[in-house]
């Protein structure tokens, strides 16, 4: 097990038919996004220790109408830890060590890329350890995973949305996205998928501090009703988008840049129809502006899973950069 604690340093050099040197060349890291390697014993990933990591990074994630893991994880044998694998973005490296071991590398292999080592001496260590760092650890890793999916988003991005001219910020979103309503004070814009379509609605209402301060769960979800009422209607007559009555919403406190702001988790239905989603919404208080900014994304997939459409939603509202 000493492996652990081999520096953990990947260069790869070439040379020139004249063997001049030239710069290390960094491998590009690989994987798909929200997966997380993992690196541990088939013995360990198969008793309790490997259970703790997956009630650690595979609980379901908050507000999908059907249970979907956080993180998909890959479970690999030290010993087979080599080539393509290395290269993985996201890496959790677990094992028995005489030592107590808890560190967070970066591109040690590949770029970008997290390496999470952890080892301690005992089963029971092991866990308690496990279990004590995982909450930072998912935000590192989060973090990175955005930052991927913005990356990959800036490849082919939609310019057109006209956000600049209407609100004053910009949002970065996939050039397959197009702008499928508008008014005024509203705009909604949407992308086609295999089994249904992804939307996005930026729009503003009167400001109201208390909103975001109080975190009034009855009147945030009254106000997102009020919006798909008048802008959201459903396939059939005099249907239209309404918060799910049977769950109630995850509510947190955020912040876009210093103005403070809530983040809403949780599923929609079309009143008179039959159609359901989960949904994502930020409601941001833009006093200088005298004004609140309402971001929303939801997702319509049915028997898709939805995990990785929201967090595509999450990527392009948090991309959020004022223009004026």
């Amino acid at each position: 097990m000493k492996r652990y604690f081999i520096p953990l340093i990947l260069l790869l050099t070439t040379t020139s038919c004249h063997n001049k040197k030239s710069a290390p060349l960094v491998l590009s890291s690989n994987g798909n996004i929200n997966t997380i390697t993992v690196v541990m014993t088939d013995q360990l990933w198969g008793g309790a220790i490997g259970q703790t990591v997956r009630d650690m990074y595979a609980y379901p994630a908050e507000g999908l109408p059907q249970q979907e893991p956080l993180f998909d994880l890959k479970q690999i044998p030290p010993e087979v830890f080599s080539g393509f694998a290395q290269s993985s973005r996201s890496v959790l490296w677990v094992g028995i060590h005489d030592q107590t071991n808890v560190r967070i590398d970066k591109n040690t292999y590949a770029q970008p890329q997290t390496v999470a080592v952890v080892t301690a001496p005992t089963p029971t260590a092991l866990t308690e350890i496990i279990v004590s760092q995982s909450e930072e650890l998912i935000k590192t890793l989060r973090v990175q995973e955005r930052a991927e999916r913005l990356r990959r988003i800036r490849k082919s991005t939609f310019n057109k949305h006209g956000l600049d001219e209407k609100f004053g910020f910009t949002l970065t979103m996939p050039s397959a996205y197009k702008i499928f309503k508008e008014n005024e004070t509203t705009s909604w814009f949407q992308r086609e998928i295999q089994k249904g379509h992804i939307n996005l609605l930026v729009t503003t209402t009167t400001f109201d501090e208390g909103i975001v301060v109080d975190q009034n769960l009855e009147k945030i979800i009254a106000q997102h009703d009020s919006i798909g009422k008048s802008f959201i209607p459903g396939r059939l007559p005099n249907s239209y988008f309404i918060t799910e009555k049977a769950y109630e919403p995850y509510v947190y406190q955020t912040t876009f840049g210093k103005k403070p702001a809530l983040e809403i988790r949780g599923t929609w239905e079309v009143q008179g129809d039959f159609m359901a989603g989960p949904f994502l919404q930020y409601i941001i208080n833009d006093k200088p502006n005298n004004r609140n900014v309402v971001l929303e994304g939801f997702v319509f997939a049915p028997s898709s899973a939805k995990r990785d459409y929201i967090f595509e939603v999450e990527t392009i509202l948090g991309s959020l950069q004022e223009s004026r």
